[in-house]
């Protein structure tokens, strides 16, 4: 246990770091700081101190060996997590980083949305973590803290394990937030049609048409919908004008080649077979 007179140098040094800070002196700051630290390893206003120093600094590598100090002499430590997982990030060590912010969210529950948006974004790292990862996007969104881009990436990970209807609201909210971008149109569009919810898709798809012609996504959509319904005719339009702006995509070649065939056009559909193999 740290004597009377330790603890008097321990907070003189600290005051003399804090003085040092405030005029700019950043090196002598930290000597001041770590004259603390060796004095008291584990006193926290100095770790705190000397890492927001090195951050500043942009020396990560110091930073979180501050903030490995702190969580060592506190375990319980929220902040100190986080600060790690922040420093973690900065150096590309992305799995140390992930285990931060788990921790940091199992301790403090009451974080705001931005944190849970960061901690969500670093647990998509690995695969199985993704419904931890929508579970801390969603407290996000319940904070107003998620971005048209934050709703788009919830929405396709949402998708991705088949929760539609929740899929379906995000690309609502993305479409809400960026009204004049095709991309979230032609997204609600598509969980619209793994719905069953064909008229609502068309809607969707000529909405993002209308707000950007050339979305050869929604002119082939349109086209598919349209030939699963007998409208041949109709569906062919789609295709073409899909074709129009996308002339070497094999799928859309195939796709008016099928149209063609049922129409008994065989030799037509052929050429686009051909067009379709290149």
């Amino acid at each position: 246990m740290a004597t009377k007179k330790i603890i008097t140098k321990v907070k003189e040094s600290l005051a003399e770091g804090n003085e040092l800070k405030e005029q700019g002196k950043l090196e002598e700051s930290i000597e001041s700081y770590q004259k603390a630290i060796k004095l008291k390893p584990d006193y926290y206003p100095a770790l705190s101190k000397l890492a927001s120093i090195y951050e500043t600094q942009e020396n990560w590598e110091e930073a979180e060996k501050c903030y490995v100090r702190q969580i060592g002499s506190n375990p319980e430590d929220a902040k100190a997590y986080l600060n790690l997982a922040r420093v973690l990030k900065k150096q590309n060590k992305n799995w140390g980083a992930k285990a931060a912010y788990q921790k940091a969210v199992e301790l403090k529950e009451d974080w705001g949305g931005k944190i849970y948006k960061e901690a969500g974004d670093a647990l998509l790292v690995e695969e199985d973590l993704e419904t931890e990862a929508i579970a801390l996007y969603q407290k996000a969104a319940a904070n107003q803290a998620l971005s048209v881009k934050g709703y788009y990436k919830l929405g396709k990970l949402l998708e991705k394990k088949e929760r539609l209807d929740e899929a379906s609201g995000c690309y609502e909210k993305a479409v809400e937030l960026k009204p004049d971008s095709s991309i979230y149109y032609l997204s609600l569009g598509g969980v619209q049609v793994k719905q069953g919810k064909l008229e609502e898709a068309v809607k969707i798809y000529k909405k993002a048409i209308e707000v950007n012609n050339q979305a050869v996504g929604a002119y082939e959509a349109l086209g598919k919908i349209l030939k699963e319904k007998g409208k041949l005719d109709k569906s062919l339009e789609f295709y073409q004008k899909a074709l129009e702006f996308s002339p070497d995509s094999r799928r859309i070649n195939r796709g008016i080649g099928d149209i063609l065939k049922e129409q008994g056009k065989e030799s037509e559909a052929q050429a686009y077979y051909e067009k379709a193999e290149v």
